[in-house]
Formats: structure tokens, sequence, C-alpha cells
């Protein structure tokens, strides 16, 4: 299996989702399986915490533009394969713009979290100040399929939304699944998001190209189901 977590791939990229349901993710994911001679990767449990500003600008441009928008984000990963026994989280700032994903992360251990995110971890000057705040927690199960360096694909399921406290985004241990309880909405369909460095791809793969501007973010959708949040607001919309 080739190792992707820090690669290109995942710094610098172009990307396209599919938002299937069960029964089609679970062909593509039988294609995916043959590409890699028969194996099928273990899931890997992910629990996102979005963060934001006051008046949500960043949920903003995530629904009005998300071929020009920011996230600021923080993962944690079970199993954490490098994690060596500590408890670390991955603080993330990602921007896509006209295709083009980029991102920048630094692994932080738990307990430094709060300190990195009022401005002991440099990232972007978005970062600095501390105004950013936690907004949304996403839970989801991730399978990941590489083939080669120049292209990936991730499938995620049983995808929740959660509230989340500060309390609980910036503690010093680790953000489960069960510390955050029942989510506030459960999306039962599948994403699939291929993810590449403009290297071809198989002919089969590449049709799945929707082709514009893919609609589905985890972010926007997230804030549209826990906070009501829509293009004009938060509690523009329910549902």
């Amino acid at each position: 299996m080739i190792s992707f977590a820090e690669g290109q791939v995942t710094k610098l990229r172009r990307e396209f989702k599919r938002v299937l349901e069960g029964p089609e993710a679970k062909g593509v994911c039988t294609r995916l399986s043959q590409e890699l001679g028969g194996y099928l990767p273990p899931p890997t449990r992910i629990v996102s915490v979005y963060f934001d500003k006051e008046g949500f600008p960043l949920a903003e441009r995530a629904v009005l533009t998300p071929d020009n928008c920011i996230k600021v984000r923080t993962k944690e990963y079970s199993p954490d394969v490098g994690a060596a026994g500590r408890e670390r989280v991955v603080l993330e700032v990602k921007r896509e713009r006209s295709g083009l994903t980029q991102k920048r992360r630094v692994w932080v251990p738990r307990a430094e979290l709060s300190r990195a995110l009022h401005g002991g971890v440099s990232l972007l000057p978005l970062i600095a100040g501390g105004s950013l705040s936690p907004v949304l927690a996403v839970t989801y199960r991730r399978h990941v399929y590489q083939v080669s360096r120049t292209w990936r694909v991730t499938v995620d399921r049983d995808i929740g939304f959660h509230e989340v406290s500060p309390e609980l985004a910036l503690a010093p241990t680790a953000l489960t699944v069960e510390r955050l309880g029942l989510p506030a909405f459960e999306d039962a369909r599948v994403v699939v998001e291929v993810k590449h460095l403009g290297a071809e791809l198989p002919e089969w793969l590449a049709a799945l190209n929707p082709g514009g501007t893919t609609a589905y973010s985890k972010f926007a959708e997230g804030m549209a189901r826990v906070h009501g949040f829509a293009a004009d607001g938060v509690g523009a919309a329910r549902g």
C-alpha cells in the first residue's frame, strides 16, 4: 500500500466529488479494489472540527463560492498509525480555488491545540489572533484507495454532523464519536472524492467526474443541518 498522508497529492491537487447512494457506491468500491489487486483497505474513523469567525464568513464562502473558499479544521484519526501512543490532532487550512486544492497542515499534540489556534502555530494569518471558534463537528468512516502517488480516492460513509463546544473541541483529550454523542443529523449517502495531480485516471474513474463545481461540502452541509445556515445567513434554512 502506498503512503499518502503527507504526500504531494495531499498538499496540492485537483479533485472532484460524487455523492452516491449505497448500491452505486458499492460498485465503485469494487472497481477500486480491483485496481489494487483485490485489496480492501481497512476503514479509518475520522472526527473533524471546523472553525469560523463571528458571523460565519468562512461558512458563507463555502456556500456562495465553493470554488473559492477557505476551511480551517482539525482532524483526528482512529486508528492513528503515526501517533506512537501520543494523543495528537492535525490542524489544517484548506484553500479551494478554480478547481485547485491546496492544504497546509501541521500535527499538534492534543494538549497544545488551544495554544496553536491562538497563535502558537502560524499556518496562515487567518489563524493568528485567536478569533476562530469551533462551529461544527463531522464524523465519518473513510476508506482510502491509492494505486499510485499521483491519485487516490477516498470513500466516506456514516457521515454525522454534530454541535460542538469549545470545551470539547479544544480539550487535552481526544475528541471521539462517543464524547460527541449522537449527531444532530446523519447523512446516509456516500461521498466519493477523487484527488489527483493532473495525471491520467482510469477511464471509468474519470467518467465519474460530474464536471463544473461540486456542490457538496461537509462544512456547508453540516452548517445547514446543525445551524440552519444558508447563503443568506444562519437560521434561513432548515431540513
